[in-house]
C-alpha cells in the first residue's frame, strides 16, 4: 500500500519561529541542506520519516503535531464556512480551500473564527428577533429556562464527546443488543440499582411517560410508549443514575449557574436523553449510514426502527471532528403553528426565530402523510434552504382515544442540499426559484404579502429597527372580499 506524503510546511516554519531558530540553523540540526528546508517549508517538499523522527527527538515534541487532524479540522471548517450563504458567492471550491488552508493556515483559522462570530451573532440577534415577536414571558425580558438550555446546545454546536464516549462504553460494557434491549435494561436497572421495571396502565401514569418510584425502587412506564419509546425513556434513567457526576460538572457552566435550578434540571435531562440517543443510534455507525442513503429519513428510520423524530434529531447531533455530517436545522411545529422545540446548525437564524409563515408548504404535510413535504424557501436575508417536513403522530396521554399531529421540519443551506435524496428529488430547477418566505408574519421584512397577519412589525432598514403597523389587507373588514 502506498504511503500518504506528510506535507505539513505551515506547522514546520511555525516551529522554528516559535523556537526562535533561523533556517540554517534548523537544518544543521536536522541534518538537511537549508534549501531543503524552505522547500519543506513551503509544501514543495514532503516531511521525510527520517526528518520526522530527528524533530520529535531534537525538540522533544508529540508525533501529534505534526499528524493531518488539526489541518483536516480546520479544512472541515473552512468547507462549512464557504457554504454559508453570506460566502456561498464566491464560489469557493475544495481546492480553492485546501490550498488556503496549507499556504496561509493562520489566515485559514481567522475566517473559521469569523464565521463563528457571524453565527454567533445572527443567534444573538434572532434571540432579540424572539423578545420583539412576544415570545418572552410578560414579566419582562428575563431569559427562560429553555432559552438558557437551547444557548448551550448551540454554543456545543448539537454535539457532546463526553456523552457520546459515556454510551459507547455503555453499548460495549453490556454487549448492547437492538434485538434483546429490554431484557438488557431492565437487568442493568436490576443489577446495579436494584430497581425493577414495571409497564403500567395510562389511567394510573396519566400525563407521565416515565417515573421512577423511589420508596418502591420501581421505574414505572406508560403502557402507551411502544418498544423502542420505552427502552428510550429506561436509558434516560439510566443516563441520570449513572452519569450524575459528569451533568453536575456540566451544570457549573456560569449560564446555568445565573439561570437557577429549573435551567439545570432541564439541561440535565437534555444531556440525559443525548446519551439515550447515542445508545440507539451509535454515531459512526448512523453517520455512515445516514452519508450512504442520502439522508433519507424514511429509510434511515426503517434501518434502525426508530421515530422519525429521533432521526432528524440524531442527523443534527452529527457535529464530530473529522467526522462531521450535514449541516442542518431543525423545527418542531403544532398544528396552531407554535414552535415547541427547533435547533440545529446555528448558521440559518431561521432555526431560532419563528416558523410559521403561511407561504411554507410544511403544512401540506399534514394532509399528505407519510409523504414528506419538500421545498427550497428564501428568507427575507436572501438565505436560500432546502426545507423537508414530515408530520407525525402523537397519542394524548390523558385521553386514551384521542391522538395528534405535530410537523418535523429538517433542512439545510441549498448549497449542499444535492448531497441529500430531497434535493436531487426536485432537482437544481427548483433551487433557482425559492418560496419567498419569512421567519413569522410579526418580524418579517416581506411588506408585499398577500397572506400576511393583521398585526405586525415591519423593519425598517434605515432606522435599523422594528415598527408596529397595521395591515387590512387579509382582514374581512377591509372591503376586499
Amino acid at each position: 500500500m502506498k504511503q500518504r506524503k506528510l506535507f505539513a510546511g505551515a506547522r514546520l516554519k511555525r516551529l522554528r519561529r516559535n523556537l526562535k531558530l533561523t533556517q540554517l540553523r534548523m537544518a544543521e540540526e536536522l541534518g538537511v541542506s537549508a534549501s531543503y528546508l524552505n522547500l519543506m517549508e513551503r509544501n514543495q517538499r514532503p516531511i521525510t520519516a527520517q526528518v520526522l523522527i530527528r524533530l520529535v527527538e531534537i525538540y522533544d515534541l508529540d508525533i501529534g503535531v505534526f499528524s493531518a487532524e488539526p489541518e483536516q479540522r480546520t479544512f472541515l471548517a473552512l468547507r462549512e464556512a464557504a457554504s454559508d450563504p453570506i460566502l456561498a458567492s464566491l464560489g469557493l471550491d475544495d481546492q480553492d480551500l485546501k490550498e488556503l488552508n496549507e499556504v496561509h493556515p493562520l489566515g485559514a483559522q481567522a475566517i473559521v473564527n469569523l464565521h463563528k462570530a457571524h453565527r454567533n451573532l445572527a443567534h444573538t440577534m434572532a434571540g432579540l428577533t424572539e423578545k420583539v415577536s412576544g415570545e418572552t414571558s410578560f414579566g419582562g425580558l428575563a431569559q427562560r429556562p429553555e432559552e438558557t438550555v437551547r444557548e448551550l446546545v448551540q454554543e456545543s454546536d448539537n454535539y457532546f464527546v463526553e456523552i457520546e464516549e459515556a454510551a459507547e462504553m455503555f453499548s460495549s460494557e453490556i454487549s448492547f443488543d437492538r434485538r434483546d434491549m429490554f431484557r438488557q435494561l431492565s437487568a442493568r436497572l436490576q443489577q446495579l440499582h436494584s430497581i425493577r421495571t414495571r409497564i403500567m396502565p395510562q389511567n394510573i401514569m396519566r400525563q407521565n411517560q416515565r417515573r421512577l418510584d423511589q420508596h418502591s425502587r420501581r421505574l414505572l412506564l406508560s403502557d402507551l410508549l411502544d418498544q423502542q419509546q420505552t427502552c428510550f425513556q429506561m436509558l434516560v434513567q439510566i443516563a441520570h443514575l449513572e452519569l450524575r457526576d459528569l451533568f453536575d460538572e456540566n451544570c457549573m457552566h456560569p449560564l446555568l449557574l445565573d439561570a437557577g435550578n429549573s435551567a439545570k434540571d432541564l439541561y440535565r435531562d437534555f444531556l440525559a436523553r443525548y446519551f439515550a440517543m447515542a445508545v440507539l443510534l451509535p454515531y459512526e455507525q448512523f453517520a455512515e449510514q445516514a452519508g450512504e442513503y442520502q439522508i433519507d429519513v424514511l429509510r434511515l428510520s426503517a434501518k434502525f426502527d426508530t421515530s422519525i423524530e429521533l432521526i432528524i434529531l440524531r442527523l443534527a447531533s452529527l457535529r464530530k471532528p473529522g467526522s462531521l455530517g450535514l449541516p442542518i436545522f431543525f423545527l418542531r411545529l403544532d398544528r396552531g403553528g407554535t414552535v415547541i422545540e427547533r435547533g440545529g446548525d446555528k448558521s440559518f437564524g431561521f432555526a431560532q426565530a419563528g416558523g410559521n409563515c403561511p407561504k411554507w408548504n410544511i403544512w401540506n404535510s399534514l394532509a399528505n402523510s407519510p409523504t414528506p413535504q419538500v421545498d427550497f424557501v428564501e428568507l427575507g436575508d436572501g438565505a436560500r434552504l432546502l426545507s423537508v417536513a414530515f408530520a407525525t403522530e402523537h397519542r394524548d396521554p390523558l385521553s386514551e382515544q384521542f391522538a395528534y399531529s405535530q410537523i418535523m421540519v429538517f433542512g439545510c443551506a441549498s448549497t449542499r442540499a444535492m448531497e441529500t435524496i430531497y434535493g436531487q428529488k426536485i432537482g437544481e430547477a427548483r433551487e433557482l426559484s425559492p418560496t419567498a418566505i419569512g421567519a413569522n408574519c410579526q418580524i418579517c421584512e416581506r411588506q408585499q404579502c398577500g397572506q400576511r397577519s393583521k398585526s405586525t412589525y415591519l423593519f425598517d432598514s434605515k432606522k435599523q429597527s422594528y415598527a408596529a403597523k397595521t395591515l387590512a389587507s387579509n382582514s374581512y373588514w377591509s372591503g376586499e372580499h
